[in-house]
């Protein structure tokens, strides 16, 4: 029920709004893009104005021109004065011109500081619609950002008074935000926001409920420490909670690991005052170490000092300002947790591979049942096989046996002490028996043979520039392994491929150099690689790079699934002839790095497949020397020889 007033209230003959005609661009337009933190902001506006809850309503199915969503809280409301004073400046930061830090009546932390989230719903729509009830008196007022544009510079913009909704009422105190005007075609996935949301707000609860379309969000919905594998509190990592000493900038909360890597949801959640600060952060950790390892991890890490006496947070509220002495601290803090916990996720790793090895085949049993020097034995080559990489417990198999048969012989058992004072390894092992000796170096030599060859011909298209499709396009088809060597066996060339091309075909005005020899989509193991193969003589752009990240950003929309077949990530490479050395391209590549989506030259794809080639002739040189090139070609140097009479 409203609340008695001793003086009437009335609404004014108009409203102003003074801003700067590309404010509503730069603040509205391109600081939110997208639902989630348009929406989010209106709710922390619902937290800071001391709502108990808070009714979101999103359009279900197709969107037209009458679709709306609207925002609506029993918070405090605002009274026209407010509405005019408060609601209508742009930048007020309430925290200095009110000197509050939390809320007069709930003693809430106050979340808004920049006095930009008004603004948000322009960045996905053309009208926003605000009416706040105070005291039994509502004010309604329509911002038309059509209008706005052209408003004349240094004139203020005065918003059309919606009087059929003000005046006099008997609802409830609180505010309505409706947007409308909807600059989206999609239909609206509610699961999403409702996902989205609770993430970004650790406040949603019990004290503070939001509904969507009557649906409550749930505390659940977040990420939750128990759906980890394994997490660990911040205190109790190598690092502990201490960002700061000096300054007393401590964190708490968790990170922990998932059972199953995730494209999608994946990083470090960081919060101050109860809402999300960044999502999904890695604190920039640039590191090959454990790179696998970063598909697993997530977590929470609440840094209240990030928004404490100075603002740390950047303009748009959705990241760590980075750059400021807490934002540094702070990286460095979070760089050295991640690394603890990829150390520990790698051992996590080894214990669960060692596991499944180990029960391979009974192998625990049959070692329970052998001697103690024998156990010995046995569990140092069992370190070695569960320590190499490339082999998975379901091809252990064979090399278990050949302990079994050889542990009982001194010889063998002396053998391995040797091997052991240089690191017992597989490679070693294998060395033991001839005919495993002869199968690897085989396999070694038809590698060995065909990467050549392919190198050649790579390197000739580098040389004259390879402008036609047809010369350059089957030599990645048939060896994907000059893209990336970790390649093995890879699938589903021609039906991405096919998608990818028929998505994104190229204009066909563009010039002959600047055209894509091809764009293909190769399927390794659970991944989709997306890779675009320009001309080995182009330059890079910034173009080029907002190009791939259409493919790559298309291609996680539309390719990846739950189902037990379907691609589970998405990862992008774009190969062009030459770098470009102009600044933004360069940060640009690096965003693009931090989303699995690299740049290599032609010149690096030649490189690396050589010096993988020249590994291949190393083992061979170990295993089995007489199948080395150099001695091969010595052999056929001699044999005419040997044929003369």
């Amino acid at each position: 029920m409203p609340k008695h007033r001793s003086s009437p209230q009335v609404m004014p003959d108009k409203f102003t709004m003074e801003f700067e005609p590309a404010t509503i661009e730069h603040l509205g337009l391109k600081l939110y893009s997208s639902l989630p933190p348009v929406i989010g902001e209106l709710v922390s506006n619902a937290w800071d104005a001391e709502a108990d809850k808070v009714w979101i309503t999103i359009p279900e199915g197709t969107i037209d021109h009458a679709s709306v969503v609207a925002i609506r809280d029993n918070g405090n409301g605002m009274s026209p004065t407010e509405v005019q004073e408060k609601y209508l400046l742009i930048g007020r930061n309430r925290r200095e011109t009110e000197n509050a830090d939390v809320s007069p009546n709930k003693k809430r932390p106050l979340t808004g500081r920049k006095g930009l989230g008004k603004l948000s719903g322009f960045g996905i729509a053309d009208r926003i619609e605000i009416r706040s009830v105070k005291d039994g008196f509502a004010a309604a007022i329509l911002l038309d950002y059509q209008k706005m544009k052209k408003c004349p510079r240094g004139k203020p913009y005065e918003p059309e008074i919606v009087a059929s909704k003000s005046g006099k009422t008997a609802d409830e105190d609180g505010t309505t935000v409706t947007i409308s005007s909807l600059r989206r075609q999609r239909p609206i996935d509610r699961n999403y926001i409702m996902k989205e949301l609770a993430r970004r707000f650790r406040f949603i609860g019990s004290g503070f409920l939001v509904y969507i379309n009557g649906q409550p969000i749930k505390e659940s919905a977040r990420r939750q420490k128990s759906d980890c594998r394994e997490a660990w509190d911040v205190k109790s990592l190598d690092v502990g909670d201490v960002v700061d000493g000096p300054r007393d900038w401590k964190v708490n909360g968790w990170i922990g690991v998932l059972e199953k890597s995730s494209q999608t949801d994946r990083g470090v959640d960081i919060f101050a005052r109860g809402k999300a600060v960044e999502l999904d952060t890695m604190f920039n950790l640039k590191t090959t170490h454990a790179q696998f390892a970063r598909a697993y991890v997530v977590g929470e890490v609440n840094a209240e000092f990030l928004d404490s006496d100075e603002d740390r947070i950047a303009t748009a509220r959705n990241s760590v300002n980075w750059e400021t002495e807490a934002g540094q601290r702070l990286q460095e803090w979070g760089e050295k947790a991640l690394r603890d916990v990829f150390d520990r996720w790698l051992q996590l790793q080894r214990k669960e591979k060692e596991t499944k090895i180990i029960q391979t085949g009974n192998f625990d049993e049959w070692l329970a049942s052998r001697t103690t020097r024998e156990q010995r034995v046995a569990k140092k080559l069992l370190r070695a096989i569960v320590d190499d990489p490339n082999i998975e417990p379901a091809s252990a198999g064979p090399l278990l046996e050949i302990i079994k048969s050889n542990v009982e012989f001194q010889a063998f058992q002396d053998l391995v002490d040797e091997i052991e004072e240089t690191g017992a390894s597989v490679q070693t092992l294998l060395k033991l028996f001839r005919d495993w000796r002869v199968i690897e170096a085989r396999e070694h030599l038809k590698l060995s043979d065909g990467r050549l060859e392919a190198m050649e011909k790579l390197s000739q298209y580098i040389e004259k520039g390879a402008l036609e499709v047809k010369e350059i396009q089957p030599l990645f088809e048939n060896n994907p392994w000059l893209i990336d060597p970790t390649w093995g066996t890879v699938s589903g060339q021609e039906t991405y491929s096919k998608m990818l091309r028929k998505q994104f075909p190229e204009r066909a005005d563009l010039p002959e150099s600047d055209r894509r020899l091809d764009l293909l989509g190769i399927r390794v193991s659970s991944e989709v690689n997306v890779v675009e193969l320009k001309r080995p003589k182009k330059k890079l752009v910034r173009q080029n790079l907002e190009q791939i990240e259409a493919y790559v950003d298309w291609a996680r929309s539309n390719l990846l699934g739950t189902g037990p077949d379907a691609p589970r990530f998405v990862r992008g490479l774009l190969v062009v002839g030459e770098l470009s050395e102009r600044p933004d391209v360069h940060q640009k590549m690096a965003r693009l790095a931090g989303s699995d989506i690299r740049v290599e030259t032609f010149g690096d794809l030649l490189q690396r497949a050589r010096r993988i080639y020249g590994e291949v002739q190393e083992k061979l040189k170990d295993i089995a020397p007489e199948y080395t090139k150099a001695s091969r070609r010595a052999r056929r140097k001699a044999a005419p020889k040997r044929g003369r009479k």
